[in-house]
């Protein structure tokens, strides 16, 4: 018993689904016959490759075809029609009885063909409209298991039942739209399941016959990247991106059906013992060129198709020509005639046709399986087979192994082994993809390809490149030699997806892509990059990608580019977690030419800026916003002096600048805190005292040059003729009524004090005093003072709505600036771009990793 795996279905033309069957499920043993079954059905795609790669793998061992001994029998068949439990009388007397026996006659002409007048069929008994237990929709083995029982048929060295049920297909494993069904109980019989009578009648009876004597299906390799072959590894392909497409070949009886019957390739012939055995030359292991003529397959004579092993990994092919002649007549039409080669497949029973393209096509007919004249394939070990012509008689091919480059390659690469003083040559010509050749030599190798001729591949820029995965990896082939001259001693060479590049103080690296783009914009290594210290680093945040250099690193992201980062900008923007944190990936290169001799960089989130005087700090958010409204670098503000400090009251944040500080929190927004105004605001407690945040930034241009502030609590009023003090409350609100600065008490020259049972605050003009019984009273200057108060604490008068002052100029900076706000800030998310013009960062040792190119 030979188990076989059921795939084999066909439908008619106008009604041909594409229906997918797992190759798992193919293997199924009757009960009662204890036979396994062949099935037809439509082409499918199975079968994953696990890639691996060829140029580095070991020579696989010979495959040599497994041959079926030449059988002599004539098959005693048994014709069934059924009246199934759930049909009628009258639909099983539907069944043509002549149609079944027409087509094991066709059946019996073609096996006798094949096999030289060895084998052929009989029909011996007709059992018509046999009433049977199975229903019509069930499975093929449950039909197959029942009638075989009821009727007493046992399988013996030649005889085949043939069962027909009254219906336009047959159930296989639970799919409908299968034209046949078929079971190899011994090298010489089995059983066949076949619905009502169709134009696929007899061709499908053939094919299943073909079952019963130990075939399998005539498949097509299918490749998504169009590889014309794959070596055959266990039950995968080396190759992970080809399959077996199931039927795919339309020119072979035992491929997809159709109304004619193909004749029997050239592989499954000997594989299953057919024809006398002389039809076949076997030409040997592949070397030195060979020239063979084929004559047309379907045809009569010796050595009229060749087949030759590949001495790398001692796979068989077969090559054949399809001319219109005999079986072959109705289908080697068009790009189907011409020179077929094709292998065994994964299961040995079953034959693999590589064709011309093994890209995916819709459908299931294919119009171009032969190989036509000045095409050459190529094994998967690198054997060459070349057509040479196809007239109506023959078909001559050239086959030169794969251990024999073209003409010419082997003097190249000598030539060029001994310009780079490589030494000599050892072992055998390696292929490569893309019709690619190698050859090592005891100090490297040399490559050659078609489209870029010879290149050396040598010391440590070769280790690289053995490291990326040579010509399979993202490098690709070399496109020129080594080339040396660079600054300090450096080599690099040229490649499809980039270079290497080597000095002696750093070593070999690559260097691709876009990141590869902004080093060129730098200078390469004579830039301020220098060389790379490393090789890209993928797997950061986004998909992110950095590579180290002599002078910082450069980095990459999909959604930002690639930028370089360096110096101070580098180290502060790694203490703040680099990509990871709040200012996300650069969107820019360093801008230098700023104010002092100051650099900026932009980021996703904001920017950091450096000077000599102030080292680099990041300006994000709100506050970068408002320092940007004050004129950034070149306004009152300087560069920033730390970064942002987070933590304060309600939420607050705060950054020191040159000329002060920049405050924000989420209710009152970011203001400038500068000067004079700033020390007192220090002097009443930052945000923690009585005014609060600043709601507002300076407003200048008040009489007599005076400068406010408004806070949440009131106001700072700064003039140079009485300094700066708060005004809040009902004693600001008595102010304000009385004209502010510009009414009769002009400016105030005091903050508020206690006094005997209130609190009191002195103006140019006079003083204003309030207390909880009388409120606020107002007095002429050199009226008497109030009494002091015995008590320091004082009761705050209460807090209306304040109008800030006139809106105007910038204000006044006092001496020194006022210690920091209490405690820290957070940034709140603003971004901008970086200020003046372009230029790198000051340099400062580079720290940890940072990220780079796609």
């Amino acid at each position: 018993m030979r188990p076989r795996a059921p795939h084999h279905r066909a439908q008619s033309a106008k009604k041909r689904r594409h229906r997918r069957t797992g190759g798992g499920a193919g293997t199924r043993a009757l009960a009662s016959a204890a036979v396994a079954l062949a099935v037809a059905v439509v082409p499918v795609v199975e079968g994953q490759g696990q890639g691996l790669a060829p140029a580095e793998a070991a020579p696989l061992p010979a495959v040599v075809p497994t041959v079926l001994p030449q059988r002599t029998a004539q098959l005693s068949v048994t014709i069934v029609t059924l009246q199934t439990s759930d049909k009628t009388a009258a639909d099983a007397a539907a069944l043509d009885v002549n149609a079944y026996k027409s087509a094991v006659s066709s059946a019996s002409a073609y096996w006798s063909t094949m096999s030289a007048g060895r084998i052929s069929m009989r029909v011996d008994k007709v059992m018509a409209g046999f009433k049977t237990a199975a229903s019509s929709s069930d499975d093929f083995t449950v039909i197959m298991n029942t009638v075989a029982q009821e009727i007493g048929w046992t399988p013996s060295t030649s005889n085949v039942l043939v069962l027909a049920v009254p219906r336009t297909d047959v159930i296989v494993y639970g799919t409908t739209g299968n034209l046949g069904a078929g079971a190899e109980t011994g090298q010489t019989s089995g059983l066949v399941l076949l619905p009502s009578p169709s134009n696929f009648t007899s061709p499908v009876t053939a094919h299943e016959f073909g079952h019963v004597l130990g075939l399998g299906h005539a498949n097509a390799l299918q490749c998504t990247d169009g590889a014309a072959d794959s070596t055959l590894a266990g039950t995968d392909f080396t190759d992970a991106a080809c399959t077996t497409r199931f039927y795919g070949d339309r020119t072979d009886l035992m491929g997809v059906s159709q109304y004619s019957e193909p004749q029997l390739n050239s592989y499954l012939y000997e594989y299953g013992g057919f024809g006398t055995g002389n039809e076949i030359r076997n030409a040997g292991t592949a070397g030195a060129p060979m020239t063979l003529t084929l004559t047309p397959w379907a045809g009569s004579g010796a050595a009229r198709a060749a087949k030759f092993q590949d001495p790398l990994t001692g796979e068989w092919y077969y090559l054949q020509y399809k001319a219109p002649v005999g079986y072959d007549a109705p289908t080697a039409v068009g790009g189907n005639q011409g020179v077929e080669i094709i292998k065994g497949g994964l299961n040995s029973s079953e034959s693999l046709l590589l064709a011309p393209s093994t890209m995916p096509f819709l459908g299931y007919y294919a119009s171009n399986l032969a190989w036509q004249p000045g095409q050459t394939f190529t094994t998967a070990g690198g054997t060459r087979v070349t057509v040479n012509s196809v007239s109506a008689a023959s078909a001559t091919v050239t086959v030169t192994g794969g251990n024999v480059p073209p003409p010419g390659v082997a003097d190249l690469m000598d030539a060029k082994a001994a310009q780079f003083g490589l030494g000599s040559g050892f072992g055998g010509y390696g292929i490569s993809r893309d019709g690619g050749w190698y050859h090592m030599y005891q100090g490297g190798a040399v490559i050659w390809t078609p489209a870029n001729g010879a290149m050396v591949s040598h010391g440590a820029i070769r280790s690289v490149w053995q490291a990326l995965g040579f010509e399979n990896g993202r490098m690709g082939y070399p496109t020129t030699d080594e080339v040396g001259g660079l600054k300090n001693g450096g080599v690099y060479q040229m490649y499809e997806g980039g270079a290497i590049v080597w000095s002696p103080a750093t070593g070999a690296h690559e260097s691709t892509g876009a990141i590869r783009g902004r080093y060129s914009q730098l200078g390469f290594e004579n830039g301020i990059m220098g060389y790379p210290t490393s090789g890209e680093t993928a797997g950061l945040k986004s998909g992110g990608v950095f590579q180290m250099y002599q002078g910082g690193a450069i980095v990459w992201s999909p959604a930002t580019g690639a930028f370089e980062s360096r110096g101070a900008i580098r180290s502060d923007w790694q203490s703040l977690a680099s990509e990871n944190g709040k200012m996300g990936y650069p969107t820019s290169s360093e801008t230098s030419g700023l104010k002092a001799g100051g650099v900026s960089q932009a980021y996703q989130g904001g920017a950091i800026v450096w000077s000599p005087a102030t080292g680099a700090h990041e300006s994000t958010g709100a506050i970068r916003g408002e320092w940007q409204s004050l004129g950034t670098q070149d306004g009152t503000m300087g560069y920033p002096t730390t970064g942002e400090v987070p933590g304060l009251k309600s939420g607050g944040v705060y950054q020191m600048y040159q000329g002060g500080a920049l405050v924000w929190s989420p209710a009152t927004g970011a203001h400038q805190s500068t000067g004079a105004i700033r020390s007192r605001y220090a002097q009443l407690g930052y945000e923690n005292g009585a005014m609060g945040y600043p709601t507002s930034d300076e407003v200048p241009g008040l009489t007599g040059g005076g400068v406010a502030q408004s806070y949440q609590g009131g106001a700072i009023v700064w003039s140079p003729a009485t300094g700066a003090f708060e005004s809040k409350g009902a004693i600001r609100s008595a102010w304000l009524s009385l004209g502010a600065q510009d009414g009769r008490l002009g400016y105030p020259t005091s903050g508020e004090y206690a006094v005997a049972g209130g609190v009191a605050q002195d103006y140019q003009g006079g003083r204003i005093v309030w207390s909880p019984t009388s409120g606020t009273t107002v007095t002429a200057a050199g009226a008497p003072a109030p009494t002091p108060s015995a008590s320091a604490s004082i009761t705050p008068a209460p807090t209306t709505t304040t109008a800030p002052a006139p809106a105007a100029t910038p204000s006044p900076s006092a001496t020194g600036t006022a210690s920091p706000l209490s405690t820290p800030a957070p940034s709140v998310s603003a971004s901008a771009g970086p200020t003046g013009a372009a230029a790198p960062s000051p340099s400062a040792t580079p720290k940890g990793t940072a990220a780079p190119t796609p």
